[in-house]
């Protein structure tokens, strides 16, 4: 994977940043500040074209008397998380993007979900599957087996691990809460591969990655994972990144949707529950090998009901073949 220049910070050197991003940290380093972002978010309707506070109504709702004061912490906000118009004032999209942070659960407690079995079975030895949370993460793990990969701070058994905001644990049992993170990360894992950060709309660098020492046998010491080769993904911009499996990336190919979908099975639509998942992780399945050292080139096979449909990946992740072997 070809890497941006590391002398250069990647948030100072986004495109069409207006300063360093140090300056809007401190910014938003004051409760007078915060209040206000809160106060116009709290009037903020995205269905309503008129949104403006007007500055006395602000500064009450803030609970600021001095109004020189709360002028100076308005203007410091103003031309880029608020906007200034003849009928007040208001969010713009960067203020409103970070309240929605907040909203989602960045810097408020997180919750917790203690290993709790689901109905799953693990597709590596039909065994037990648990479901629980741990710093940011929803993951899956089986009871019985060593799961598809390891690592410092990852228990054994682990067979995937899904990002999920503190937000998308409202109202959900812990199968709808695994669902929720599985539908959140293939969405965002269709915006990487697009080239798109889903994060920050910055680039994407995409790569297959090859660990050279891989041990065939279970989960290989070196790289903490089950297989030699996965699709790599990383934002030189806000640094959000994914690791996934090549089938991951080869089913979102629409031959690859069309091969599944004329055999009963939608791929990208109406899995947002865990009997769903469960069809596509039980009705399929995935191989691969390496057609091509230099330049690394991998060939996927998706099977469904006996018949098979090849992808061949580049190294950058791009789709180079496309072909039914029968």
């Amino acid at each position: 994977m070809e890497r941006s220049d590391a002398s250069e910070s990647p948030l100072a050197a986004a495109p069409g940043a207006t300063g360093p991003a140090s300056e809007a940290f401190e910014l938003l380093s004051n409760e007078t500040r915060l209040a206000i972002l809160v106060a116009l978010w709290d009037a903020y309707d995205p269905f309503d074209g008129e949104n403006a506070v007007r500055f006395s109504d602000l500064r009450d709702a803030v609970g600021v008397t001095d109004s020189g004061q709360f002028n100076y912490h308005l203007e410091k906000l103003t031309g880029h998380f608020v906007e200034s118009t003849d009928q007040g004032y208001e969010l713009r999209e960067p203020g409103r993007k970070f309240v929605r942070a907040v909203v989602a659960g960045a810097g408020i407690e997180e919750p917790t979900l203690e290993p709790t079995e689901i109905d799953m079975e693990c597709s590596l030895c039909g065994g037990a599957v648990e479901v629980g949370y741990e710093d940011g993460w929803v993951y899956n793990a089986c009871t019985e087996c060593d799961g598809l990969f390891a690592g410092e701070d990852t228990p054994r058994g682990h067979l995937s691990k899904f990002k999920l905001d503190p937000a998308g644990f409202t109202g959900r049992s812990p199968a709808e809460i695994y669902s929720a993170a599985w539908v959140r990360a293939f969405q965002r894992l269709y915006a990487m591969i697009e080239g798109i950060c889903p994060s920050c709309s910055g680039p994407v660098e995409r790569s297959l990655e090859r660990c050279e020492t891989h041990d065939d046998e279970g989960i290989c010491d070196d790289c903490d994972r089950g297989a030699a080769v996965t699709a790599q993904f990383e934002c030189p911009v806000c640094k959000e990144w994914a690791v996934t499996t090549l089938g991951g990336v080869a089913k979102y190919h629409p031959a690859a949707v069309a091969f599944h979908y004329e055999r009963g099975l939608p791929l990208q639509y109406g899995f947002n529950d865990l009997a769903s998942i469960n069809e596509r992780l039980e009705t399929g399945h995935t191989d691969w090998n390496v057609v091509s050292e230099d330049p690394l080139r991998v060939r996927v096979t998706l099977g469904f009901d006996g018949d098979e449909l090849d992808i061949e990946l580049a190294e950058d992740l791009s789709v180079v073949d496309v072909s039914d072997p029968r």
